[in-house]
């Protein structure tokens, strides 16, 4: 296993060492916005601890609850990014060929690809959880030795979670076929966004702020103080820390000895099932499955309706796609139950949560269409040049793809901010006006996210999420936020206007004809920068 290490590092020295000085740029460029976002989760957490610590009596406790439950989320989060890595990593790895036709074990390529996904499946909750933790040290006043324990409780922490999605794939891969894995993966998304729901409401923090939740206080103090989840890891990993920011040393090493022998636990259970199941599943994996064959009925169709049937077959055969689709799902649900249970007290606060929830909703338009819409032109790969050779229009075949990758962004964002303003009991003028923006700006995240695709494709690539982070989905993503940015701006003054009761049917009107000329002179320009790419494709 450690000849596979050294491959692994001697591989990426290689690729560091002969970058170009344009991926130079772009390496930091990356850099500087991944500093720039942890930077914002730092601020955003010390911003809401620090409010939350200064409650009188409860404070304390209720930023132990939050911290607890915050790493039951990154618990959860890590296991099912494990499971959708491991099975892609593990059993449909393009380099399994390569690695099985070696003098290697299996039991030792096993554990490679385990450490693998393990890494892949939680450096990014490591990468969020981390400036979480140092606004939690600065809001409790920790010393220097928190900062470093915290760092190393992490990895015994995040190992259980990975572990634990890698024996769940270990085990479905044996007893399911290869055609019935999408299935599970569904099943499994399902009942995570579930516990996620009842994890994010658990605390009810709401009713601090009422005077009936006043009458509660004694009860709800004994909630806060009671542990969370107390046979996961992740209590394990939060009794640590509250360990260390109480310089209580009996606890910080009882709740590390935990960690330990859990992931310890959970590596030999790991290789246990490996030993008996790996190589099955290996072969159902390496293997096609067996398809039913359907009588299909050829009748004439139109070329792009024909199109459209393709790109259709082609996401819902995919499990990966799935897998995004799960992802999103979570982000919808999360958002429609948060914002249900809100409450505000006046006409204008809901009015003015509506340019927030714009915001938000656009937003998570911009996830869906990076995550459904962007890969569209890459996911073609090797047989691209197919679509160049069929008798049909190339306009017509970038056009299909806009309109397939429009669908999904803009009928979530539409339900999501009609619900949204429905739950505020958002009035009526402004209900109108924030719908109707919604449908045109989320057609030009859309367009947008095709079109940037056909600009900066990759081709090469092993999974999905490396399309999604490559340098066209950065500039995707800050194309988006100078959209919502602008039409958010332009958004304001009906409503502030009508804040002030200077409200009109004509000014709304011309408000929102302004809208649309902004945003289809936006769109017009960057559907021909993306078309005129697309022509030039070669692959």
């Amino acid at each position: 296993m450690l000849y596979l290490f050294k491959i692994s590092f001697l591989s990426l020295k290689n690729k560091i060492s002969s970058l170009k000085f344009s991926e130079d740029l772009k390496a930091a460029f990356f850099i500087f916005i991944g500093i720039n976002l942890v930077l914002i989760i730092y601020a955003a957490s010390y911003s809401l601890l620090k409010y939350v610590n200064s409650v009188a009596v409860a404070g304390p406790l209720l930023v132990n609850k939050i911290t607890s439950l915050f790493f039951l989320a990154a618990f959860m989060m890590t296991a099912l990014s494990s499971v959708i890595v491991s099975f892609s990593s593990i059993y449909f790895g393009k380099d399994l060929k390569l690695l099985l036709s070696l003098p290697l074990k299996t039991g030792d390529i096993f554990s490679f690809k385990v450490l693998n996904a393990f890494f892949y499946a939680s450096w990014m909750v490591l990468a969020g959880l981390m400036p979480f933790l140092i606004a939690f040290a600065v809001v409790k006043g920790a010393g220097i030795w928190f900062y470093v324990c915290s760092l190393v409780f992490a990895v015994p922490f995040l190992a259980s979670a990975s572990f634990t999605g890698t024996a769940f794939s270990v085990v479905i891969m044996k007893f399911f076929p290869k055609a019935k894995i999408r299935n599970i993966i569904f099943v499994t998304g399902a009942v995570f966004f579930t516990a996620l729901i009842v994890v994010l409401r658990l605390t009810y923090s709401e009713k601090l702020i009422s005077t009936e939740g006043f009458a509660l206080l004694s009860q709800y103090l004994s909630y806060l103080d009671s542990p969370t989840a107390k046979f996961l890891p992740s209590w394990w990993y939060a009794g640590a820390i509250f360990g260390l920011a109480a310089e209580n040393l009996g606890k910080v090493l009882f709740y590390f000895f935990m960690l330990s022998v859990g992931a310890a636990f959970m590596w030999a259970g790991l290789k246990f099932l490996a030993k008996k199941y790996f190589v099955d599943g290996l072969d159902e994996g390496q293997a096609f499955a067996p398809s039913r064959i359907k009588k299909e009925n050829y009748g004439v169709s139109s070329a792009f309706s024909s199109l459209l049937k393709k790109d259709m077959k082609v996401f819902f055969r995919d499990s990966g796609q799935w897998s995004q689709v799960l992802i999103i799902a979570s982000i919808v649900l999360v958002y429609l139950f948060s914002m249900y249970k809100l409450s505000f007290e006046t006409i204008k606060m809901h009015n003015t949560m509506s340019l927030v929830n714009c915001a938000l909703v656009w937003f998570v338009a911009t996830a869906v269409a990076l995550r459904l819409s962007f890969p569209l032109i890459s996911l073609e790969g090797d047989s691209f040049w197919f679509l160049f050779t069929i008798p049909v229009k190339k306009f017509k075949i970038f056009t299909e793809k806009i309109l397939f990758g429009s669908f999904s962004v803009c009928v979530v964002s539409i339900v999501l901010i009609a619900v949204t303003n429905y739950m505020m009991s958002i009035s009526y003028p402004v209900f109108l006006i924030t719908v109707s923006a919604t449908v045109f700006v989320t057609a030009l995240i859309a367009c947008a996210s095709v079109s940037i695709g056909a600009i900066l494709p990759k081709f090469n690539y092993s999974s999905i999420p490396q399309i999604e982070s490559s340098l066209g989905g950065l500039i995707f993503m800050l194309f988006s936020f100078f959209v919502i940015i602008v039409n958010i701006l332009i958004l304001m003054q009906p409503v502030r206007l009508f804040y002030a009761g200077s409200y009109s049917q004509i000014l709304f009107v011309k408000y929102f004809i302004f809208i649309v000329l902004v945003n289809l002179c936006f769109l017009a320009v960057i559907f021909s920068i993306g078309y005129n790419a697309f022509k030039r494709i070669e692959k």
